[in-house]
């Protein structure tokens, strides 16, 4: 099935660039949306299967003094195993959104207040800087690769998100290319990350409130496992309900999290579902990012800077 239909895209895409002057729009959009689900899937990293422990791992790795986190969520340590998957090498950027929402037939994002947009504008300003997506939103991304390629895409789950942030599991505190934050000592600019000095300058160049500004998922080093911004530039949703609790009873073979909602919000009447990574790092304050669990609405009614990047659920490389 997934072949028939990635072919039949192919197909479209060779038709349109070898054919007539002036194709009809519809072999336009087919041919465009080939050209988008080919870089799409060539932009997935594959995982292969494995066993590690997740969750806060600093008693482990720096005896019974300092934790990196005060946080009882993270904890206790567990053993996970988990089958193979692959994941996106980058977040979603906000063009290519736009462009899953004008090929499902889907308004513009848009939001009922004008501050609400121009947070959005703002945090949209880049070229190739991360979509901003409620739980929801990306979770439907992820569905409509889904049926657009017959492959097995979906949110990562909460384990899946931290196994591929550790490149498979190693006590990795910060999803960068060494593991560590760098920044030059004399101008205080990021070497792998976006400090304040950054955005700062950023503002004035641009004028982007600093708060906002996203910059494109590919402007720093990847990790060793080749994936960019598993640490900053936007947190990310996963599949999971969150559950500050759910490590004591999580099963070992690949998790999926609680079967439904735990933690109420009050004030809307929503569940909290799981975000994962950074937005704008600290270094000093914020340790332990590849297993730093947040968690938020899934429907926001305002731009928070939350972002996706999809998984598919398969035991092979996709080619």
């Amino acid at each position: 099935m997934e072949n028939n239909r990635i072919y039949k895209y192919s197909l479209a895409l060779v038709l349109l660039l070898s054919g007539c002057d002036k194709p009809e729009p519809a072999a336009r959009d087919n041919a465009e949306l080939a050209q988008y689900l080919q870089r799409i899937t060539g932009d997935l990293v594959f995982i292969s299967g494995g066993t590690f422990w997740m969750g806060d791992f600093c008693s482990r790795t720096h005896g019974e003094g300092a934790r990196c986190s005060s946080e009882k969520d993270t904890k206790p340590l567990h053993e996970v195993t988990l089958s193979s998957y692959s994941i996106g090498r980058f977040k979603v950027t906000h063009e290519d959104y736009a462009f899953y929402l004008k090929m499902a037939g889907l308004p513009a994002q848009q939001f009922d207040k004008e501050w609400r947009n121009k947070t959005l504008a703002d945090m949209t300003h880049f070229k190739k800087s991360p979509a901003v997506v409620s739980w929801r939103e990306a979770d439907s991304y992820c569905r409509w690769l889904k049926k657009e390629t017959g492959l097995a895409f979906s949110l990562p789950t909460e384990a899946q998100w931290e196994y591929a942030a550790r490149d498979r599991g190693q006590y990795i505190l910060v999803a960068t290319d060494d593991g560590d934050w760098r920044e030059d000592e004399k101008s205080g600019h990021g070497e792998n990350y976006a400090t304040s000095e950054d955005r700062q300058a950023t503002e004035e160049a641009t004028g982007v409130d600093s708060s906002f500004v996203r910059y494109a998922v590919d402007r720093y080093p990847p990790t060793p496992g080749g994936l960019y911004g598993m640490s900053e530039n936007g947190y990310e949703w996963v599949s999971d309900w969150y559950d500050p609790d759910y490590y004591a009873k999580s099963p070992r073979q690949d998790p999926q999290g609680p079967e439904k909602g735990i933690i109420l919000d009050d004030d809307n009447g929503q569940y909290m579902k799981v975000r994962r990574g950074g937005d704008k790092p600290s270094p000093g304050f914020d340790v332990g990012l590849t297993f730093f669990r947040g968690y938020a609405i899934k429907d926001n009614y305002f731009p928070d800077g939350t972002t996706v990047r999809c998984a598919v659920n398969a035991a092979e490389a996709v080619k």
